[in-house]
C-alpha cells in the first residue's frame, strides 16, 4: 500500500510541475502573438494615417466642418466596426503580411 501511495504522490507532483510548464510555454507563447498583433497595427496604422488624413481634409473642405469635427469623425476609419445586426465588419488592411502572420499564429496556437 505504501508503494501505491508514494506512486500517487509522484504522479501528482509530475502533474504540477508539468502544468507549471505549459503555463509558461502558455504565457511565452501570449507575449509573442501579444507583440505580432502590435505590429499588425503599427503596420496598419501607417497605412490607413494617409487615407485617414485625406478623408479628413475633403471633410473640412467639402463639408465645412471644423477639424476637430472631422477629425472625431474619421479618427476610427478603416478600424473593424459592429454592423447594426451585431456582426463585425473588418478592418482594413489585415492583409498585410505581418498581420497575417499575427492572424495564423492565433490559429495555430487555438489548435
Amino acid at each position: 500500500m505504501r508503494a501505491f501511495s508514494a506512486y500517487v504522490v509522484s504522479l501528482g507532483t509530475v502533474a504540477v510541475l508539468m502544468s507549471g510548464v505549459v503555463a509558461a510555454q502558455t504565457d511565452t507563447e501570449m507575449k509573442r502573438m501579444d507583440e505580432l498583433d502590435r505590429i499588425c497595427e503599427a503596420a496598419r496604422t501607417v497605412k490607413l494615417a494617409p487615407l485617414r488624413a485625406e478623408r479628413i481634409e475633403r471633410c473640412q473642405r467639402e463639408e465645412r466642418r471644423s477639424r476637430a469635427e472631422c477629425e472625431m469623425e474619421y479618427s476610427h476609419w478603416g478600424d473593424t466596426r459592429t454592423t447594426a445586426g451585431g456582426r463585425a465588419r473588418a478592418g482594413l488592411f489585415y492583409d498585410l503580411p505581418d498581420c497575417v502572420s499575427a492572424f495564423q499564429a492565433r490559429e495555430r496556437y487555438r489548435r
